[in-house]
């Protein structure tokens, strides 16, 4: 069996020579490496729905566009792509974990485990494994038990029977139908698979063993053969998370391979999705959930076709509504993600300015905001951490003003950081 190999890239960043790197440090070949990441590259456009792969090769050299995560390449050989903002400095597997999270679930889970899982070589299956242990040992005070009617054979009858049975009973007892409030169901069926899943391909010999206790603490039944999104009894809500991120498991989450299944391309995510969720949900923090609207359309004008007509409508990301002693205004927040640095300069792109122009006419709203993330592999990118916020450009065209804004991520992981990061946001509004 192949020794465990993880190889990092940072998303955007110059294209480099991995498929070597790969063939010098493992029993691989270049050709071999290269149709590896190639074809993992397939995989992730296919699961993410992309137009062209966002595994780009030129010359032999390798670049990762609009996506990061893990990526098993082969049995026991991964690699995991950071996100420009993020870096691959220590710290932002924590970082966009937490992220990819919040992204995907709306709201954060065991930031505790992400804290206590800090080390420099904790890796992102063993973030999630740590999260789920986490997440079910919390709930066990209150177990995931559901009413099912089981079949059983006893001698005593507790249940439902067929008369005759009564008069031949068979050799272990009477058949009967009992109901019962037990632990095997599907709920638990998918927690348990997770968990039996995720552990062979955990690094972290711990984490591994904890995982492996919480499949054999669950009753023993067959694994789900449908993977749906399911809203558990209220009962037995507090659960939910946990079942959320058990499903996502056994779709891909953390990178369990195998090699019958070519969909499952371990945790990608799209990072202009990520940074956009990460921008909503920090202004609905700061300014509250009642000020806030996303993704609401706006008509900006008619479009014609021959002599029929449409609506021509916007979607900015956020229209906020800022209240103060003076009264009150409304602004719009726009969450870019590309498209700020051009020649090593900071600069706003001119199709960045027309959007927000558009939004601005379409919503009589005279303020807009752009909002970028720092990249972490430029100079002083260890200065910009999460707090860090800075103007770097202005617009004025009429009576509208665009600013655009530069937002640090790095830590957001740390106790407290997404609170950090959405005061530093809401402070240039």
């Amino acid at each position: 069996m192949r020794a465990w190999q993880r190889y990092t890239a940072i998303e955007y960043a110059k294209p480099t020579a991995l498929a070597e790197e790969i063939a010098k440090t493992s029993d691989i070949s270049i050709s071999r490496a290269r149709e590896l990441l190639l074809n993992a590259g397939s995989r992730v456009r296919g699961m993410l729905g992309l137009e062209s792969s966002p595994v780009a090769l030129n010359s032999e050299r390798f670049q990762f566009q609009n996506f990061a995560g893990l990526l098993v390449l082969a049995p026991g050989l991964e690699l995991e792509v950071a996100p420009k903002f993020l870096g691959s400095a220590p710290g932002w597997r924590e970082d966009f974990f937490l992220l990819a999270t919040l992204s995907h679930h709306g709201r954060l889970l065991d930031q505790e485990g992400l804290k206590s899982s800090s080390d420099a070589t904790s890796d992102l299956a063993t973030l999630i494994g740590r999260s789920l242990v986490e997440m079910y040992w919390r709930n066990q005070r209150r177990p995931l038990r559901t009413y099912r009617r089981l079949h059983q054979k006893e001698f005593s009858i507790e249940g439902d029977f067929e008369p005759e049975d009564l008069v031949n009973p068979g050799e272990e007892g009477f058949d009967q139908q009992v109901t019962s409030f037990t632990r095997c169901n599907p709920y638990n069926a998918v927690i348990a698979a997770a968990a039996a899943q995720l552990a062979p391909v955990v690094p972290d010999a711990e984490t591994r063993a904890r995982l492996e206790r919480v499949a054999q603490h669950l009753p023993r039944q067959s694994t789900p053969s449908r993977l749906k999104d399911q809203r558990l009894p209220s009962r037995t809500r507090g659960w939910q998370p946990t079942f959320d991120l058990s499903l996502d498991i056994l779709r891909g989450l953390g990178g369990a391979y195998d090699p019958r299944n070519a969909l499952a391309p371990g945790f990608v995510m799209q990072t202009w999705q990520v940074w956009e969720h990460l921008v909503t949900i920090s202004i609905r923090s700061g300014l509250g959930g009642k000020n806030v609207s996303a993704q609401s359309g706006s008509v900006l004008g008619k479009r014609y076709a021959g002599s029929n007509s449409t609506e021509l409508n916007v979607y900015p990301d956020i229209v906020g509504l800022i209240e103060s002693n003076e009264g009150s205004r409304e602004i719009i927040i726009d969450a870019k993600y590309k498209g700020h640095i051009e020649r090593g300069r900071l600069s706003v792109s001119n199709a960045d300015i027309y959007e927000a122009l558009a939004f601005s006419r379409a919503t009589s709203i005279k303020d807009v905001v752009l909002a970028y993330p720092c990249i972490a592999w430029e100079e002083q990118a260890a200065a910009k951490g999460v707090g860090y916020a800075a103007e770097f450009s202005r617009i004025d065209v009429e009576d509208v003003t665009i600013r655009a804004l530069e937002l640090g991520v790095r830590g957001i992981s740390q106790r407290g950081g997404l609170k950090e990061f959405s005061s530093a946001l809401c402070s240039f509004l």
